[in-house]
Protein backbone atom coordinates (compact mmCIF):
# COMPACT_ATOMS: atom_id res chain seq x y z
CA UNK A 1 0.00 0.00 0.00
CA UNK A 2 1.35 3.05 -1.40
CA UNK A 3 0.15 6.74 -0.48
CA UNK A 4 -0.37 9.35 -3.34
CA UNK A 5 -1.37 12.87 -3.15
CA UNK A 6 -3.74 14.80 -5.29
CA UNK A 7 -5.23 17.94 -5.94
CA UNK A 8 -8.92 18.19 -7.15
CA UNK A 9 -9.24 20.38 -10.32
CA UNK A 10 -12.51 21.76 -9.31
CA UNK A 11 -11.82 22.27 -5.57
CA UNK A 12 -8.63 23.99 -6.48
CA UNK A 13 -8.72 28.22 -5.92
CA UNK A 14 -5.39 28.56 -7.46
CA UNK A 15 -4.04 31.14 -5.29
CA UNK A 16 -0.52 28.78 -5.25
CA UNK A 17 -0.37 28.98 -1.48
CA UNK A 18 0.34 25.42 -1.27
CA UNK A 19 3.48 25.81 -3.56
CA UNK A 20 4.80 28.66 -1.98
CA UNK A 21 4.84 27.37 1.52
CA UNK A 22 5.37 23.07 0.88
CA UNK A 23 8.32 23.37 -1.24
CA UNK A 24 7.56 20.48 -2.96
CA UNK A 25 8.92 19.63 -6.26
CA UNK A 26 6.27 17.66 -7.43
CA UNK A 27 3.82 20.31 -7.28
CA UNK A 28 3.24 22.13 -10.53
CA UNK A 29 0.94 24.18 -12.72
CA UNK A 30 -1.41 22.71 -15.51
CA UNK A 31 -4.03 24.04 -17.49
CA UNK A 32 -7.33 24.89 -15.83
CA UNK A 33 -9.77 22.14 -17.63
CA UNK A 34 -12.80 24.79 -16.54
CA UNK A 35 -13.65 26.76 -19.60
CA UNK A 36 -14.77 29.41 -17.67
CA UNK A 37 -11.70 30.16 -15.26
CA UNK A 38 -8.37 31.16 -17.32
CA UNK A 39 -5.84 30.78 -13.87
CA UNK A 40 -4.15 27.63 -13.97
CA UNK A 41 -4.55 24.85 -10.91
CA UNK A 42 -2.19 23.13 -9.14
CA UNK A 43 -1.30 19.58 -9.93
CA UNK A 44 0.62 16.59 -8.35
CA UNK A 45 3.37 15.00 -10.85
CA UNK A 46 3.91 11.71 -10.85
CA UNK A 47 7.35 12.14 -9.27
CA UNK A 48 5.47 12.21 -5.61
CA UNK A 49 6.92 10.15 -3.37
CA UNK A 50 3.84 10.37 -0.47
CA UNK A 51 5.69 11.93 2.17
CA UNK A 52 3.12 13.74 2.66
CA UNK A 53 4.63 17.15 3.32
CA UNK A 54 1.94 19.46 0.78
CA UNK A 55 -1.23 18.24 2.55
CA UNK A 56 0.04 18.25 5.88
CA UNK A 57 0.82 21.97 5.18
CA UNK A 58 -1.92 22.83 3.15
CA UNK A 59 -4.15 21.15 6.06
CA UNK A 60 -2.68 22.63 9.09
CA UNK A 61 -2.73 26.09 7.72
CA UNK A 62 -5.96 25.71 6.48
CA UNK A 63 -5.04 26.87 3.13
CA UNK A 64 -6.59 24.60 0.06
CA UNK A 65 -9.30 22.14 1.04
CA UNK A 66 -8.88 20.35 -2.86
CA UNK A 67 -5.90 18.44 -1.38
CA UNK A 68 -6.89 14.79 -0.91
CA UNK A 69 -5.07 11.13 0.30
CA UNK A 70 -5.18 8.18 -1.48
CA UNK A 71 -3.77 4.70 -0.90
CA UNK A 72 -2.93 2.77 -4.00
CA UNK A 73 -3.12 -0.95 -3.43
CA UNK A 74 -0.57 -3.03 -5.29
CA UNK A 75 -1.43 -7.10 -6.08
CA UNK A 76 0.87 -9.22 -4.96
CA UNK A 77 3.24 -10.86 -7.25
CA UNK A 78 4.50 -14.45 -6.90
CA UNK A 79 7.42 -13.51 -4.21
CA UNK A 80 4.88 -11.97 -1.63
CA UNK A 81 1.84 -14.54 -2.39
CA UNK A 82 5.38 -17.15 -1.55
CA UNK A 83 6.97 -15.09 1.33
CA UNK A 84 3.53 -14.62 2.57
CA UNK A 85 3.11 -18.62 3.11
CA UNK A 86 6.81 -19.79 4.27
CA UNK A 87 5.73 -16.81 7.03
CA UNK A 88 1.81 -18.50 7.84
CA UNK A 89 3.96 -21.99 7.93
CA UNK A 90 6.29 -20.78 10.75
CA UNK A 91 3.56 -19.00 12.79
CA UNK A 92 1.27 -21.99 12.58
CA UNK A 93 4.38 -24.06 13.73
CA UNK A 94 5.57 -21.84 16.40
CA UNK A 95 2.09 -21.80 17.80
CA UNK A 96 1.78 -25.15 17.89
CA UNK A 97 -1.60 -26.81 18.45
CA UNK A 98 -3.13 -23.41 19.62
CA UNK A 99 -3.39 -22.24 15.86
CA UNK A 100 -6.55 -23.55 14.93
CA UNK A 101 -8.21 -22.27 11.56
CA UNK A 102 -11.68 -20.88 11.81
CA UNK A 103 -14.03 -20.33 8.75
CA UNK A 104 -14.60 -16.51 8.52
CA UNK A 105 -17.58 -15.91 9.87
CA UNK A 106 -18.05 -18.62 12.08
CA UNK A 107 -17.97 -18.19 16.09
CA UNK A 108 -15.70 -20.35 18.22
CA UNK A 109 -17.71 -23.53 19.83
CA UNK A 110 -16.84 -24.30 23.48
Amino acid sequence: VRTRFGIDDEVCTGDRACIRLSGCPSLTLKPNPDPLRDDPVTHVNNDCVGCGVCGEVAHAAVLCPSFYRARVIANPNWIDRRLHALRRRVITWLMGETAVEQPIGEEATA
